[in-house]
């Protein structure tokens, strides 16, 4: 039985971040992506390795809703196929105060670097059509794949 608690303590040394402490730093990354665009500051988070521009653009786009109030969800797996190809092993869901998913940020955690990659993101755009809602998905285009061009 000794041996087996030694392996488990060295286990845990090795690899010291739970799911609880991922989930915590995913929704820290929001939180400072989201306060940024709120207080009109460069968009930064000491929990990302880099931010895209097509992602701060989708951000600024909605500072209005983020100014209402806002909502973040941590889940795990990636999104589902087309928008997601397996590669990210996190992902956070930002939604408005009316319960409306605003964006879905794809997240892959660095170990080294005890940061987040963001592989891509899926932002819910609202524009006006003949006076009638209408909502359109957008993708990163750094991520998308043939299946984008298809009719």
């Amino acid at each position: 039985m000794r041996p087996f608690i030694f392996i488990l303590s060295f286990v845990m040394l090795l690899f010291p971040f739970t799911t609880g402490e991922i989930k915590n730093k995913a929704i820290g990354l929001g939180d400072h992506l989201v306060s940024c665009v709120i207080e009109n500051r460069e968009i930064s988070s000491k929990y990302a390795v880099h931010i895209g521009e097509s992602l701060q653009l989708a951000l600024q786009e909605k500072k209005e809703e983020f100014i209402e109030g806002y909502e973040i969800e941590f889940r795990k797996r990636d999104m589902e196929f087309p928008y997601g190809d397996g590669k990210a092993r996190y992902r956070i869901i930002i939604y408005s105060s009316k319960k409306e998913k605003l964006l879905t940020l794809r997240l892959k955690y660095d170990k080294k670097e005890a940061k987040f990659h963001i592989l891509g993101f899926a932002s819910a755009t609202n524009g006006r059509k003949n006076h009638t809602l209408t909502k359109q998905l957008r993708i990163s285009p750094i991520y998308m794949r043939w299946w984008s061009l298809l009719p």
